[in-house]
């Protein structure tokens, strides 16, 4: 049976013998052998004829010198030239498939769409990498900052209950002593809304300290205590293992929670009724709010 090679073929149709071999693949036609050089794919006379109808491209007749079979050898290139020639009368855009510059910028096409793909995917991971730095920068500042505060504030504490002894002990100064000294408005106002402050000292006990009562002589969970905390709205805690601000719900009612904001992310929890506001209930709370710090 008489075959064609695929190079030979694709000029008479005017295609890439590329895209010769893919229109026989997807009509299932096998390739046949070259009848003397196995390196060399061919194609039935046959299945060319099938191919150019299917696909609408003009064939002109296969010249017996195109023909191999076992006795025949392959066409000059001189022949196959003056074959391809006589298909240049077909449609326009078949010769300028074949182009050398129109391959040449297919090609140039096809790698500048690669290398935009690969732009982008590198920008990607740039942008990943930056954000994964900026997390890993604020977590160690915030791990920083816990640090310090919990040297500073035990320092502070000391500070503060030093100068009031100081404050108690000094005299008054003569044209006061009849007087008193009457704080301005604006410092009574700002006095009435600071709360108070409850904090592990540096002598491993825990330290009241009142805006306008200076430091206050409790013993944690005695019934002062929670008389204490019954007569205030608010207070600051700074335990062994975090910290956190209380509140109630409002003046009347008898249930605290816990607030802190962390990277400008607010964390609350419920505390309790003022008589469930224990030492062990107020570290196990900031425990619990500081393990967010932990996790980001």
């Amino acid at each position: 049976m008489a075959t064609v090679s695929i190079a030979t073929g694709a000029r008479l149709l005017g295609i890439h013998p590329k895209t010769l071999h893919h229109w026989l693949t997807e009509a299932h036609m096998p390739l046949a052998p070259h009848p003397t050089d196995a390196r060399i794919k061919c194609v039935r006379e046959e299945h060319l004829q099938e191919v150019a109808r299917q696909h609408s491209r003009p064939l002109p007749e296969l010249p017996s010198t195109c023909l191999l079979n076992a006795c025949s050898a392959p066409a000059s290139r001189a022949e196959l030239a003056q074959l391809s020639s006589t298909n240049e009368a077909g449609p326009p855009h078949a010769a300028a498939s074949i182009s050398p510059s129109s391959a040449s910028e297919v090609d140039l096409i096809q790698r500048l769409s690669c290398l935009e793909t690969r732009m982008v995917t590198v920008q990607e991971h740039l942008t990943q990498l930056a954000l994964a730095l900026l997390h890993e920068r604020e977590r160690t500042v915030e791990h920083r900052i816990t640090a310090l505060e919990a040297l500073i504030h035990p320092l502070v504490g000391v500070r503060q209950l030093a100068d009031l002894q100081e404050q108690e002990t000094r005299p008054e100064p003569a044209h006061m002593a009849h007087q008193g000294h009457q704080p301005l408005p604006i410092e009574q106002r700002v006095r009435s809304r600071m709360p108070a402050l409850i904090e592990f000292g540096a002598q491993g006990t825990y330290v009241i300290i009142s805006s306008q009562e200076g430091e206050v002589h409790l013993t944690p969970e005695s019934a002062e205590w929670f008389a204490w905390l019954a007569s205030i709205s608010s207070f600051r805690f700074v335990g062994q293992q975090g910290r956190f601000t209380a509140y109630r719900h409002d003046r009347l009612s008898r249930s605290w929670r816990a607030h802190r904001r962390i990277h400008q992310q607010d964390y609350r929890q419920l505390l309790g009724t003022t008589d469930q506001l224990t030492i062990q209930r107020l570290e196990q709370v900031a425990a619990a709010i500081q393990s967010h710090l932990s996790s980001l």
